[in-house]
C-alpha cells in the first residue's frame, strides 16, 4: 500500500534466484506514462530471498492520489541474463495533511 507523504517500502522476492546472483537491478515507478521514481540496486537493500527500496515523503507526494501508479523490478545476472517482473498497479491513498512532515 502506497499513501502519499509516507515512506513505505517496495518488497520484491526472489524464490527462485539467488539475489547475491543479481548484478544490475532497477525499481521503476512510472503514473500516467510518465517516469516518477527510477532507482538503481545501490539505493535497495538485497537480502536473501528479496530486495526492498524505500521511498521517501517527496516521491510518494509526487504520486497522484487515486490514479495508478505501476510498478516493475527488472534485473540481470551475473551470467548476462536479464529478467523483469511483471508490472504491479497501485492505487495510491491521500492524506489530509499534505507536504512533508
Amino acid at each position: 500500500m502506497i499513501v502519499r507523504g509516507t515512506t513505505p517500502v517496495i518488497r520484491f522476492n526472489f524464490v527462485a534466484i539467488d539475489t547475491a546472483n543479481i548484478a544490475v537491478a532497477y525499481l521503476t515507478i512510472k503514473q500516467n506514462g510518465s517516469v516518477l521514481i527510477e532507482k538503481d540496486l545501490e539505493d535497495g537493500d538485497v537480502q536473501e530471498g528479496y530486495i526492498e527500496w524505500a521511498l521517501t515523503q517527496e516521491e510518494t507526494l509526487a504520486m497522484s492520489p487515486c490514479s495508478d501508479v505501476y510498478i516493475q523490478c527488472r534485473y540481470k545476472l551475473n551470467d548476462g541474463s536479464a529478467y523483469a517482473t511483471r508490472i504491479y498497479m497501485e492505487k495510491p491513498y491521500n492524506v489530509e495533511k499534505d507536504g512533508v512532515i
